[in-house]
């Protein structure tokens, strides 16, 4: 007997305003997502990923169908499924320990294990010497960091980020590449992970899911069967191939988007 997905989505549709003016953004689209699968959506601008993402996540209300975790709808925003924005939304007035001890507070721990699970995430994304900077005195790499260990902090059942990397330069985006693998291989967390950057869903995906332009579909779902991602992995002839098969898949995705942007 099949065992039951996590994530399981069906038919689901998204549409903004009415008759004439009606923008369809998601249309029939259904997917399921099982425990400690890292799944990467990629798709040209305008496609519906982000939407989908916040659907997800309880941020944005569903025009019909249905989204369910572990068989029951989703519903507003809740601690099982942690969010991380391109933006990372930091809280200026706190240090990055404050920041990073805020959801270990709203779930009522105790100080001393606030404490200690702050200095834990802190030191997983290896930002242990700037616990007491503020957002302000931080780099944008070191920003998505701290997002990122109180993202952790949270320990959601789900991870939902929303192009987490795709504000910062390229250097510092393959290193926080590195480390959110090192940290997938390590909790098995289950993850859905939005980005433009095709290389950045094979590196970390062990789906890559490809939406069509708008309205967003699945055009294709592949799985990346490598189980051990590490700086070879992206020189290696089987990264090649498949970066070359999801551009081949987006490329005519790409260009339609374009066709309808144009007035």
């Amino acid at each position: 007997m099949a065992s039951q997905p996590l994530l399981d989505v069906r038919g689901l549709h998204k549409a903004y305003g009415e008759h004439a003016k009606r923008l369809v953004v998601i249309d029939s689209l259904s997917l399921q997502i099982d425990a400690h699968e890292f799944v990467c959506l990629v798709g040209p601008s305008g496609c519906g990923k982000s939407t989908f993402l916040h659907m997800v996540g309880g941020f944005e209300p569903i025009s019909s169908g249905e989204i369910r975790m572990h068989d029951r709808p989703v519903g507003p925003p809740s601690p099982d499924r942690g969010m991380m924005f391109q933006d990372h939304v930091l809280f200026p007035w706190l240090t990055a320990f404050g920041n990073v001890c805020w959801p270990l507070e709203m779930k009522g721990l105790p100080k001393a294990e606030r404490l200690r699970q702050a200095e834990e995430r802190l030191e997983l994304v290896g930002l242990s010497r700037y616990r007491d900077f503020y957002p302000a005195q931080l780099s944008g790499g070191m920003k998505q960091r701290v997002a990122l260990a109180r993202l952790l902090a949270l320990d959601p059942e789900m991870l939902l980020m929303d192009e987490p990397f795709g504000a910062l330069d390229s250097q510092t985006r393959q290193l926080l590449q590195d480390e959110l693998q090192a940290i997938w291989k390590r909790d098995r967390k289950t993850a859905l992970f939005v980005t433009h950057d095709i290389d950045e869903a094979i590196y970390l995906g062990t789906r890559v899911i490809v939406f069509t332009a708008r309205p967003g579909r699945i055009k294709a779902d592949l799985r990346i069967n490598v189980p051990d991602r590490d700086a070879d992995f992206r020189k290696s002839r089987e990264f090649f191939e498949l970066r070359s098969q999801v551009w081949d898949l987006l490329h005519d995705e790409v260009l339609r988007a374009k066709a309808l942007e144009e007035p």
